[in-house]
């Protein structure tokens, strides 16, 4: 008796898999293939993704108390070009960094009645501005063959939430971990190293649809674990009109 439950077992085992009724073992997971997912949950078509050239980004900064510190205006466009801006109105400083065609450079103001100061980032700093913009621009896809690497890092929790990691490297040294959600592959949190070697999060609170594709609208960051501000984007810009020489150096 014991025998014939063992072969009527095997029998119904058999027939299951015949018929596809046995649920197949999910295939495992890869970079590429959280990557396709990612791209779909930013974009109906991730097709779009490709057409986005150029991008304008206007966010707020605040503390750990929520106070405004300052404002950046972030430009990008295809080919690694870059420029960061910020303002600080109540003290009258300025800063910004720039990645043009074949370098980089960086600009200050100390407050409102200090002339503007300029100078070249070294080429090492450069190459990381450039490989950011590209970055940006990628909307989660891989760095291109020669440039850099996607990798699998596993499976990963951020505030409770279950998550997958892929560690995006370059050339120029940039590393940036990315956590996108295990059901819906929409981003988490982006991890990187800052300066200091300290643990910098991006955790996205919010997001908000531009001409079809998904941005981030309120982030909170921390360092090591311990929240140290916000940032809400206050404008999104899809492929917006550059002025020429936006990225060139600057001559005042």
């Amino acid at each position: 008796m014991v025998l014939f439950r063992r072969y009527a077992a095997l029998v119904a085992t058999l027939l299951l898999a015949a018929t596809g009724l046995l649920a197949a073992e999910d295939p495992p997971l890869t970079a590429a293939t959280i990557i396709a997912k990612a791209r779909a949950a930013l974009a109906a078509d991730p097709a779009d993704l490709d057409k986005v050239k150029s991008l304008r980004l206007v966010f707020t900064a605040y503390d750990d108390k929520s106070r405004p510190l300052n404002a950046t205006t972030l430009t990008l466009a295809a080919g690694g070009y870059r420029l960061q801006s910020t303002a600080d109105r109540d003290r009258g400083t300025e800063a910004a960094v720039c990645a043009g065609r074949l370098e980089g450079w960086t600009s200050s103001k100390a407050d409102a009645l200090s002339p503007r100061s300029v100078r070249p980032v070294p080429y090492e700093e450069f190459k990381k501005l450039r490989d950011m913009a590209l970055d940006d621009l990628a909307f989660f896809a891989a760095p291109p063959a020669g440039l850099g690497t996607a990798t699998y890092r596993g499976p990963s929790e951020i505030a409770g939430r279950k998550t997958h990691a892929i560690e995006y490297a370059y050339g120029s040294g940039l590393r940036i971990t990315r956590h996108f959600d295990a059901a819906s592959f929409v981003l988490v949190a982006s991890d990187q190293a800052t300066p200091k070697g300290e643990l910098q999060r991006q955790q996205v609170e919010s997001l908000a649809k531009v001409d079809g594709v998904s941005f981030p609208a309120k982030e909170t960051i921390y360092v090591d674990g311990k929240k140290s501000g916000e940032v809400t984007y206050d404008e999104v810009k899809v492929n917006p009109a550059l002025t020429p020489g936006l990225f060139d150096f600057p001559s005042f």
